[in-house]
């Protein structure tokens, strides 16, 4: 293979997934589980010949392999309900735990961007089963909708999302005040947080840098795997 997952997981990904022809890198035994982390394209990775495939991001049983993909077929693989013992303490971890993550915001023309460092935003965000890349897509709505609020943004925005610290195209995505209230009710909000915003001047200025206090969402408990779920189903209109 002459790719790295952090590219097949790229929306704007053009290298053929011809992962038939890769060699077998380990074996997972009948019963052993397996976390499957989906890329930010969907759930599953399609190969040429458009058969689904799964990426085993994490594994439960030493030695077992992992960092590789899987058929999603039925033949092979079943989704388990996860005990409580340990979903509850992964749920129980607040997106707040999300503030620590780097990134930069910016406002032009009618166009938001968020550009973040990683280049896979795949990986946990803190440990729990929280992507990078969810806790991204939550700052998008948390800045729509305090921007909606203060009346900045009207009927809403798109955001130019970028990894890799601008050089890995995630797509645009449209958040428009409606939706954007919606998820506020829906998961509510909690603590607000310093939150700069670079303000482009256009073509004669300088960006302007702004300081706001915005609340973020607050995704806890039940309601962690909800917004993972809503964020699988959330794609870019443009990539």
């Amino acid at each position: 293979m002459n790719s790295s997952f952090e590219e097949f997981m790229r929306v704007d990904n053009p290298t053929p997934f011809d992962v038939f022809n890769w060699s077998v890198v380990g074996v997972l035994k009948q019963g052993q589980r397996f976390e499957s982390f989906p890329g930010n394209a969907g759930v599953t990775f399609r190969d040429t010949r458009a058969l689904p495939w799964l990426f085993v991001g994490k594994t439960y049983t030493a030695g077992a392999a992992q960092g590789c993909f899987i058929r999603a077929n039925s033949q092979f693989v079943k989704p388990i309900q996860m005990s409580s013992t340990r979903v509850q303490p992964q749920a129980s971890q607040p997106l707040t735990s999300s503030t620590a993550l780097p990134v930069k915001l910016g406002f032009d023309e009618g166009f938001g961007s968020i550009v973040v460092p990683e280049s896979d935003t795949t990986a946990s965000a803190y440990g729990g089963r929280l992507r990078q890349y969810d806790v991204h897509i939550a700052k998008m709505f948390e800045v729509t909708h305090f921007m909606c609020q203060q009346e900045n943004l009207t009927p809403g925005i798109t955001w130019n999302y970028e990894a890799g610290g601008g050089t890995i195209n995630m797509g645009s995505f449209v958040i428009t005040c409606r939706l954007a209230n919606q998820i506020a009710s829906a998961y509510g909000l909690g603590k607000s947080e310093p939150t700069n915003v670079t303000f482009s001047a256009g073509e004669v200025g300088r960006p302007a840098v702004r300081s706001f206090n915005i609340p973020i969402l607050d995704i806890t408990g039940d309601k962690l795997l909800r917004w993972v779920s809503f964020v699988q189903g959330f794609q870019p209109v443009r990539r």
